[in-house]
């Protein structure tokens, strides 16, 4: 796990599933946005190279909404803000790399920024831990599948 400068929390590991295996599970956004521990729903507005997604999200005291694209990527996807009242800005990647001994390296880049009386250590904390469960989400379903 580590924070870069720009405040991106970036998470890894190594999985023994294949790309395919991994992609057919992050496939689904609903599936996906299920991974995250403080995504209450996700409802796809619409559909295209890219989907619309409105997404509603675990707030310090009610729950936050945002619309965000949702494109494919050559090595995974990618997400990014459209609109929010609350959320100033968010980005999130899944990045699969295969490895040549077998498995898939899993990436899992996000950052977020909220316009709300949160100290950045606060929310940075909550993104770092959020990010690492979101990983370990993806790996016991990983396993389940199998």
């Amino acid at each position: 796990m580590a924070v870069e400068a720009n405040g991106t929390v970036v998470v890894e590991c190594v999985v023994p599933q294949s790309e395919a295996e991994v992609r057919a599970l992050l496939a689904d956004p609903q599936r996906a946005g299920a991974l995250t521990p403080e995504i209450l729903g996700v409802t796809t507005l619409s559909k295209g190279d890219c989907l619309t997604l409105g997404v509603t999200v675990k707030g310090a005291w009610d729950p936050l909404t945002y619309t965000s694209s949702r494109c494919a990527t050559a090595t995974g996807y990618k997400y990014e803000l459209l609109s929010s009242d609350d959320i100033t800005a968010y980005e999130a990647e899944w990045r699969l790399v295969p490895q040549s001994g077998g498995g898939t390296k899993v990436t899992y880049r996000v950052l977020t920024e909220v316009d709300l009386p949160v100290p950045k250590s606060l929310l940075r904390k909550g993104i770092v831990d959020s990010a690492t469960e979101t990983i370990k989400s993806l790996v016991r379903q990983l396993a389940k599948a199998r």
